[in-house]
């Protein structure tokens, strides 16, 4: 998918060097990272959580991103630090149904143990994608920087309940969900390929947007045709920056919406929507019924809670 793409190569290139805080081993830990892109300057462009693979030793951290599908690796980034642990290259499985990322065939590493902060996911197969993201030079591997070499996918959370903690940059999953948050705003919301998508009110239509936390150039991103249905044609669209990605170049721009936009029954705030200037985003949006993108910077100081269980979107002030 082509426009939440854009924060995960502007993270690529970051050369991260915070320390993240302590904390308990059920709670995860996040990080916002912020990026000047193209000569603007975004304070959150990304989310990312410390990420230990097997018994590897080094500071890894990956991309937290629920627009994503599948968890994982980045072959530039992480394969230089596997040269002191061959086990666990052997475990790439050729023979198991490959993983494709705009195009990219991927193999999965078969039953890899990794770890969220302080909390573990065994067993997991996890995707490595061929000739992508940053390549670390090996008087760097060792470094206490932090080395970005993967993407943590919504697969990792199936059949749980998910509270994301915007306040306090923490999220953490559940089998049975505390009484605290069982008197959130809910919605009923549709699963597709581990993705969540919520229904809003606009004017009189209920749309679907999808909750992308890998989309975070602002609250909601429509694509060139939906933009139309919600805007004022003869009022102007403002740039808000150019780019590329998969070297294809790609604009996005800003407009004011003619409505606003409730989500259940409550004024949700967002005034301007953004859009992309691409085909295969009117595609993506087409294939999956949505309009677009709502992106995590709204729900900054809120709890949110994506009940995968029962399929419901819920938000907690």
């Amino acid at each position: 998918m082509k426009q939440k793409l854009l924060p995960i190569i502007f993270l690529v290139s970051l050369n991260i060097s915070c320390l993240f805080g302590q904390t308990n081993s059920q709670w995860i830990h996040f990080d916002w990272h912020g990026e000047t892109i193209y000569g603007k300057h975004f304070d959150k462009v990304a989310m990312s959580i410390p990420l230990k693979v097997e018994n590897m030793t080094y500071n890894f951290c990956a991309q937290f991103d629920l627009g994503a599908t599948t968890t994982l690796l980045y072959e530039n980034s992480f394969k230089p630090f596997t040269n002191d642990y061959p086990e666990i290259m052997e475990k790439l499985d050729t023979t198991m149904t490959p993983y494709y990322l705009n195009g990219r065939k991927s193999f999965f590493l078969k039953d890899i143990d990794i770890q969220l902060d302080k909390s573990s996911f065994p067993n997991r197969n996890i995707a490595l994608v061929p000739n992508y993201g940053d390549t670390y030079q090996l008087d760097s591997i060792n470094s206490q920087s932090q080395k970005l070499v993967g993407t943590i996918a919504p697969d990792l959370f199936q059949n749980s309940y998910l509270v994301i903690d915007f306040k306090n940059n923490r999220l953490r999953m559940y089998t049975k969900l505390p009484k605290k948050y069982k008197k959130a705003d809910y919605v009923d919301a549709t699963i597709r390929k581990g993705r969540i998508k919520i229904p809003i009110k606009i004017g009189d239509k209920t749309e679907f947007v999808l909750f992308d936390t890998g989309n975070c150039m602002g609250d909601l991103l429509l694509d060139k045709e939906t933009i139309l249905k919600f805007t004022d044609a003869n009022e102007p669209a403002e740039k808000l920056l150019d780019g590329n990605t998969w070297g294809d170049k790609i604009t996005i721009q800003t407009k004011r919406l003619r409505n606003p936009i409730f989500f259940n029954e409550k004024d949700m705030k967002i005034t301007n929507a953004q859009f992309t200037d691409t085909d295969e985003d009117v595609q993506f949006n087409k294939e999956e019924k949505i309009i677009g993108l709502i992106g995590p910077l709204l729900f900054e100081n809120k709890t949110i809670i994506i009940d995968y269980i029962d399929s419901k979107f819920g938000i907690k002030q």
